[in-house]
């Protein structure tokens, strides 16, 4: 199994001064490839919405076809065909922009982001972009999560047979149906948190207020995991500072 982290969108606004990158995953597994969350795609690259311009704009992203999923796959030699699963933490403008470019893959969901996403209201239209689904995904939507069945997080097995194991975990907050995605490797369990944790991950620490409201209530819960399990799971934000992604790729990749 080879497990590769990609930086699908870069990001550097004025504030906060930070030069960010959004993490993805690409796994191999039994049944091809799988990605976690899928950043920018293509169309938000060469012809963006105008919400996407602005939200580019506001983010200072490059706009850089290089950093899009399907030419990043295509760059470690394997074809964007090959991608059969995509699993999303949730479906906001900047984790799910890609669908379009890998449109025969599975992509897996819960079901409360789903409905989100497919009936926003207020400020919620303008986060949740309607043309990144526009064309038709073949949605797997998970319900009913097993209660403590993952290091006691509420849990769901996704895709039974599929090889490495991997798991959805609602971590609510962020987004209605906002989840981590938990893949089993060589080393243990590597959790890809998606915006439940802070920029940075768990060397961050926000006041507890702002966590709270911006990225949801988790992060004390997973900061005790963190400790009480060890080298055995490694959790991975969202977004990282751009000069340490050389670092994570070192402890993420298997």
């Amino acid at each position: 199994m080879q497990i590769h982290l990609l930086n699908c969108a870069s990001m550097r606004p004025f504030f906060p001064p930070v030069r960010a990158a959004t993490c993805c995953l690409l796994i191999e597994t039994n049944e091809g490839l799988a990605l976690v969350d899928i950043g920018f795609g293509i169309g938000d690259i060469t012809s963006p919405t105008k919400t996407m311009r602005r939200f580019q704009a506001l983010m200072r992203s490059p706009r850089d076809p290089e950093e899009t999923a399907w030419h990043q796959v295509r760059r470690l030699g394997y074809s964007p065909d090959d991608v059969r699963h995509i699993f999303l933490t949730h479906l906001h403008l900047d984790h799910s922009g890609g669908l379009p470019d890998f449109p025969t893959a599975s992509v897996h969901i819960f079901r409360p982001e789903l409905e989100a996403s497919l009936r926003p209201r207020g400020l919620l239209r303008w986060i949740y972009p309607h043309e990144h689904w526009a064309h038709g995904p073949r949605w797997v939507v998970y319900d009913a999560p097993r209660p403590g069945a993952w290091f006691g997080f509420d849990a769901i097995e996704a895709v039974a047979g599929l090889d490495p194991e991997m798991r959805i975990i609602p971590l609510v907050g962020h987004a209605p149906g906002h989840c981590g995605v938990a893949v089993r490797t060589d080393k243990g369990w590597l959790m890809h948190c998606g915006d439940a944790l802070p920029f940075g991950g768990l060397a961050s620490s926000p006041p507890e207020a702002i966590s709270r409201l911006l990225i949801g209530p988790h992060v004390p819960r997973l900061r005790a995991l963190a400790l009480e399990q060890g080298e055995r799971i490694r959790l991975l934000p969202a977004h990282i500072p751009l000069q340490m992604l050389t670092g994570w790729k070192s402890q993420v990749e298997t």
